[in-house]
């Protein structure tokens, strides 16, 4: 642990005892840092009609298939095609898609920063919603990195997808830790040796601390 880690652990009442040097945390976005407002799925589900069901399986499909670089909104005018709803896509799909940012954690996220760690997102996303919240929630002036599936190509819990942020970041493995709320993400990222936990979703700082106490960083 560097001096200002040390520093900083001290003045919150001491440091772990945790043989873990990290230089990167690497954090999930939604159930993370970010979840849905309220009202998303009513607002949705209404342009399916008697098909809400079949329409909302169909718009998923079409975001799984855009993971990895895809256009979203391509794939999502053939869903509204199928389903015969002739509104314009920025009408269906909200200009914001819905994201409320936890400004609590990204306030921890900044702690953990002031702290001398690095600190990227890593997230599954399709184009639209990926550049929506590259360009548009402030996260460049929070994060160190920002690692989308749908510019590496690859998406999470596939090993390539961790192998291509450990080459952009050029750190060993075990001195990066992985939080995501989805086990089989971060059983993925376990493969390559990357410290990685399970994070309750909207969990809250008060997990984050936790899992953060873990590995000698006290926020």
């Amino acid at each position: 642990m560097d001096s200002k880690r040390e520093a900083r652990a001290a003045e919150k009442g001491g440091v772990s005892c945790a043989a873990v040097d990290l230089d990167w945390v690497l954090f999930d976005a939604d159930g993370v840092i970010q979840g849905p407002r309220d009202g998303w799925f009513e607002e949705l589900t209404a342009w399916g009609g008697s098909r809400a069901d079949e329409f909302m399986l169909a718009i998923a499909e079409a975001d799984m298939s855009c993971l990895t670089g895809k256009d979203f909104g391509a794939a999502m005018r053939g869903v509204l095609s199928q389903f015969h709803i002739d509104a314009p896509l920025e009408d269906v799909i909200d200009q914001h898609f819905w994201i409320e940012v936890r400004q609590p954690m990204l306030a921890a996220v900044r702690a953990v920063r002031d702290l001398g760690l690095r600190c990227a997102l890593a997230t599954n996303q399709q184009n639209m919603r990926g550049a929506y919240m590259r360009s548009s929630l402030g996260f460049e002036t929070i994060f160190d990195e920002q690692f989308y599936s749908y510019e590496l190509g690859v998406a999470k819990p596939d090993a390539g997808y961790f192998q291509a942020i450990m080459n952009r970041i050029n750190v060993p493995p075990h001195r990066v830790l992985f939080i995501d709320d989805h086990e089989g993400n971060v059983a993925g990222a376990s493969e390559l040796g990357i410290y990685s936990e399970l994070f309750a979703r909207d969990g809250g700082v008060p997990v984050l601390a936790s899992i953060l106490a873990r590995y000698g960083v006290q926020l």
